[in-house]
């Protein structure tokens, strides 16, 4: 399972930071089309190029001055600077409280250094601002696994899985999470 989080956490280092700044985010007209095209994707090299448009897709601003923290918090989390790093979403969620993935950088950064209940109050507001970030609901999960909230974990990474079918980690995580409440019922 450390692996699996490993993947998730690099993979979210490796996005946050992204050259792409255009002038998007969670409501960009680019991304219906690609859930779509997500729901149908094969496994692997397919599913994640895909994710890797939308990921993109979120990151983008036209906002400089929000592009410019979002590449700094990216360097400082990539650092291990978390201090550095939660200042920087800090900045950008008071400057854009409706930017979701700065909410979800944060929550992944909040997480990275232990602290799961602010982590899950940034979760949610990612995901009130962006319902299928599958990437939220993964890092939803692993926090509930972490807590042994057994069934909250399911539904997490089950919504993620609704988003995103083929994602591994989720996969992987789910598979482990219905180990424990069957454990559980026994």
């Amino acid at each position: 399972m450390k692996n699996k989080l490993f993947y998730l956490v690099l993979l979210s280092l490796c996005l946050v930071i992204s050259p792409f700044k255009v002038r998007a985010d969670q409501k960009d007209s680019r991304l219906p089309s690609l859930f779509e095209k997500l729901q149908l994707a094969s496994p692997g090299v397919e599913s994640f190029l895909i994710e890797g448009k939308i990921w993109s897709i979120w990151l983008e601003t036209e906002d400089g001055i929000i592009a410019e923290q979002m590449d700094g918090a990216g360097r400082a989390t990539g650092k291990g600077d978390y201090e550095e790093a939660l200042l920087g979403y800090t900045s950008i969620i008071k400057r854009n409280p409706n930017y979701a993935e700065a909410w979800n950088k944060r929550a992944l950064t909040h997480y990275l250094m232990g602290n799961l209940t602010k982590s899950l109050t940034d979760i949610n507001r990612t995901l009130l601002l962006e319902p299928r970030h599958f990437g939220a609901l993964a890092g939803q999960g692993l926090i509930y696994i972490a807590q042994k909230k057994w069934r909250l974990a399911r539904q997490a990474l089950e919504k993620a899985l609704a988003v995103h079918p083929t994602m591994p980690g989720p996969l992987e995580n789910l598979r482990y999470v219905k180990t424990q409440i069957e454990g559980e019922e026994i």
